[in-house]
């Protein structure tokens, strides 16, 4: 999973520096593992890396943090995008994963695209056997998407 979130970043860079957005990373010193389809979570991030620097300014930042887990432990490794972009309204954070829902709600305030991606991610997330949730104003203002993956196998 390590790996696999530097090759995002290190394949965004260079377009998140053409908006003027900020891209770091933020993820452990050690590797974190995961039975999963590497694939797959690669179209998550790349699905959510393309969407962020649409609607973040000029000179906020794009964060793709990796945790080796949940915060309590239950659960497998998380992938979690933030922005400093507008974020959802708090009764928008239930209908962001439906299609063209985020799409209708804001296309008068601020570019948006076919909003297919959120939906499309939601899916992906549940065919992995994880889950995707949104916090409409995370620590840098925008968005906080996070997928958490299944529990890695026990050997």
């Amino acid at each position: 999973m390590t790996a696999l979130v530097g090759q995002a970043a290190a394949a965004w860079r260079t377009a998140a520096d053409g908006y003027g957005v900020t891209l770091r990373t933020e993820s452990p010193s050690g590797p974190v593992m995961a039975v999963t389809d590497a694939f797959r979570v690669r179209q998550l991030l790349d699905g959510f890396i393309g969407i962020a620097p649409r609607v973040v300014p000029a000179g906020a930042p794009v964060v793709l943090v990796l945790r080796a887990d949940s915060q309590d432990g239950s659960l497998g490794p998380q992938l979690e995008v933030r922005d400093g972009g507008p974020g959802l309204e708090p009764e928008d954070e239930a209908k962001a994963f439906q299609r063209g829902v985020p799409r209708d709600r804001y296309r008068t305030t601020r570019p948006v695209g076919s909003e297919l991606g959120l939906a499309i991610a939601h899916r992906l997330a549940t065919r992995l056997g994880g889950r995707i949730t949104v916090v409409g104003h995370g620590p840098e203002g925008g968005a906080r998407f996070t997928v958490t993956l299944p529990l890695r196998e026990k050997s």
